[in-house]
């Protein structure tokens, strides 16, 4: 009887050391090597996604991958604002400024709300990642994909919305201008006739800055169109 007690005791033992086995180094060991391996290995690529097997292999380190993989879900609608709004701004004539003023006044707001939304996505993911806990080994591989991931990538955002803002600002008060003056234009599909030359002058000079703009606007709109997929 007593060596059945003492087998009892002994497997519960067991059984009680497997439940406190520490996991942790086998946790960071995978986070860091899905970091290494696959989030950092491509020097132009966005944030993998990690499956659902990968996060479970993370354990507590989910969360950390969680504030990269959460401020990219901002990022990607930032992205999809700035694009739409910079496909609105390919305007070649004073007809289509005339046409799309409602839908670049529109764009205007989206991308005042994008932006915004951009910048409480940054401060999110800064106090989030204050909260994490981090061994000294993870510490520079995480600091590293922070900075591409979250820091890098919203600064180029925040860089496109400048431009965008700039362009649509510029192509609004044309807009603006020519609605104001409707009664001393006539305007075609690809010209427009002035009959007032101090008119005339004026919408040269707003056409004149909406232009200075064309270069910046292909080089956002060329950035956009080759980075991540959504």
């Amino acid at each position: 009887m007593r060596a059945v007690c003492r087998f009892i005791l002994l497997l519960l033992a067991g059984l009680l050391l497997v439940g406190c086995v520490n996991k942790e180094p086998e946790e960071r060991a995978a986070f860091m090597q899905w970091l290494s391996a696959r989030a950092l290995a491509a020097p132009d690529a966005g944030l993998p996604a990690a499956d659902e097997a990968q996060r479970d292999a993370f354990g507590d380190y989910a969360e950390h991958y969680a504030v990269l993989a959460d401020f990219q879900v901002a990022a990607r609608a930032a992205r999809r604002t700035l694009h739409q709004a910079i496909e609105h701004e390919q305007l070649h004539s004073v007809a289509q400024l005339q046409a799309r003023r409602a839908a670049l006044r529109d764009d205007q707001q989206a991308l005042a709300q994008a932006r915004t939304a951009l910048h409480e996505a940054l401060a999110q993911a800064g106090a989030a990642r204050a909260e994490l806990e981090q061994p000294v080994d993870l510490q520079p591989l995480y600091a590293q994909a922070y900075e591409r991931f979250v820091t890098a990538e919203a600064g180029r955002l925040d860089g496109w919305f400048a431009i965008a803002e700039a362009a649509l600002g510029d192509a609004l008060r044309a807009a603006d201008f020519i609605a104001a003056h409707r009664d001393q234009m006539l305007v075609s599909a690809d010209a427009a006739a002035v009959r007032d030359p101090s008119v005339q002058r004026e919408l040269n000079r707003l056409l004149g800055a909406l232009n200075s703009h064309a270069a910046a606007v292909g080089r956002a709109r060329a950035a956009l169109s080759s980075g991540p997929a959504d």
